[in-house]
């Protein structure tokens, strides 16, 4: 995710879970929309298959005010309900407990416009060069009810999503995970069925829809192949190799340094969008017209893709923990400057990127059951990466890199490689022999610095200087030079 500062919409992903969705875990949603860019509208329907672990006498499913649901029904059986609050209240006939069953949610209407994707989120109805519509759907911030029904919450990630997305002749659409089929309706309207078997959190579920040219090349990663592909409008088509070919760097650069690219059986993707960008597992939006850095790489591909290892595949399941996501994929970004243009220019970019963006205003860790984490505003971003940038310092370099490494891919407490802030502490110990506690309580916890206290006294014309930190068991060692 891009930079985030506020949004508009009043819906929120996140908090504390009810007891209605704490008794659901939803293993799979197939969502089949028609998407009218003249009307601009959709239509359709969800099936979400799911189990429930407790007894309960509502479904809870969240879905923005605004649409209008025609029906639900628990495997083929129609039942009441009640859509208000941002909330679908459907009647549990008594369903039994720890076995699949099927809802199925009946909607439409008029999808809230973005204001400022992708932060504010939304549907983006624009129109390419050439006149044809060119449609992106973003809700980082607001999360997915703002589209389609869901458990809006990131501690219940299904195990995989099917689209089927039909619009209006010849517009193409690119969605996560890979192609299934193209069926033409007979009526100038194509349904394009796409279909991902990995673990994706709700608002990673995406598409876009464009008059796209389809620009591919096997890549390998590691040394295995992968599909590496890029959706993107004929007025763009001539950067469109040398980004791939970028990318493909990009890629191996992660992989040496975090693991294989997790979603090896499907593919990566990029399509442009009519904004910025946004992380969509297997499928990154890219709006960044090819613009480099001084120091000459794709800021907006390198940190999208990112992602894909910090955020995706490792994601939280709560968003007080969202530095994990953000701060690491930020963090990478210095070691990839420190490993293609050498130490001097990473310490320049922490202090051009980190620091003068740090405000120390909220804990990066805020309270449990957070929210997207705006209350943080960057700090999850910048604050995060430099603290992970002092703790190389404090562990040593290889400590902190092995621990990356094994953090991504080590088992855990929570399914489909959720984590915490209190996991990664636990590993540092671990792997570190060392408690440092202290280190993570006053920078993870607090908003406050810690204040180091200088006293000078000459002494039969010796000069000497004592240093303390004031905040009580504070222990960063410091190197002085005289």
């Amino acid at each position: 995710m891009l930079l985030s500062i506020g949004f508009c919409l009043d819906l929120i992903s996140g908090g504390k879970l009810s007891n209605n969705q704490s008794a659901m875990d939803v293993t799979h949603y197939n969502l089949k929309l028609k998407v009218d860019p003249y009307r601009q509208t959709i239509s359709g329907g969800v099936i979400i298959t799911f189990k429930l672990f407790n007894k309960t006498e509502e479904l809870e499913i969240d879905l923005m005010d605004g649409y209008t649901v025609s029906g639900t029904s628990v495997d083929g059986m129609n039942l009441a309900f009640d859509h208000k609050d941002n909330k679908i209240m459907i009647d549990n006939p008594g369903l039994e407990l720890f076995t699949p069953h099927y809802l199925e949610i009946k909607y439409g209407g008029k999808p809230p416009t973005a204001k400022r994707p992708p932060w504010d989120g939304g549907f983006t109805w624009g129109k390419s060069k050439d006149g044809h519509h060119w449609i992106g759907v973003s809700c980082p911030a607001n999360g997915a009810h703002i589209w389609y029904p869901c458990k809006e919450h990131p501690s219940d990630k299904p195990n995989g999503v099917d689209l089927s997305i039909t619009v209006p002749e010849p517009l193409m659409v690119a969605a996560n995970g890979l192609l299934q089929a193209v069926d033409s309706q007979g009526d100038k309207w194509t349904t394009w069925r796409w279909r991902t078997e990995y673990p994706i959190s709700t608002y990673n579920v995406n598409f876009t829809i464009g008059y796209f040219e389809m620009v591919e090349k096997t890549g390998y990663i590691l040394d295995e192949p992968l599909p590496l592909v890029f959706y993107v409008l004929p007025e763009a088509r001539d950067g469109a190799v040398a980004l791939l070919n970028e990318a493909e760097s990009y890629l191996n650069f992660y992989a040496r340094n975090f693991g294989q690219y997790p979603w090896m059986e499907e593919k990566f993707g990029l399509v442009h969008t009519p904004y910025w960008g946004m992380e969509h597992q297997t499928i990154n939006a890219y709006g960044n017209d090819y613009k480099k850095t001084k120091r000459g790489y794709d800021f907006l591909m390198f940190h999208e893709m990112g992602h894909e290892w910090w955020g995706n595949y490792l994601s939280v399941a709560d968003w007080s923990d969202f530095w994990i996501h953000e701060g690491f994929d930020t963090y990478a970004e210095a070691m990839f400057i420190e490993e293609k243009f050498g130490i001097e220019s990473a310490r320049n970019f922490i202090d051009e990127r980190y620091k003068k963006n740090i405000k120390n205003k909220f804990p990066v860790v805020p309270e449990r059951n957070g929210t997207i984490g705006i209350e943080s505003d960057n700090d999850v971003y910048y604050k995060g990466a430099h603290i992970l940038h002092m703790l190389r310092y404090l562990i040593g370099d290889l400590a902190l890199k092995e621990s990356l490494k094994e953090f991504i891919h080590m088992p855990k407490e929570l399914p489909q490689n959720q984590t915490s802030t209190k996991e990664f502490i636990s590993l540092i110990h671990e792997n570190t022999g060392t408690n440092i506690q202290w280190f993570f309580q006053q920078y993870l916890y607090s908003h406050e610095l810690p204040t180091l206290n200088i006293a000078t006294e000459v002494i039969r014309d010796k000069k000497f200087i004592d240093l303390w930190w004031e905040n009580e068991g504070f222990k960063m060692p410091l190197e002085i030079t005289f």
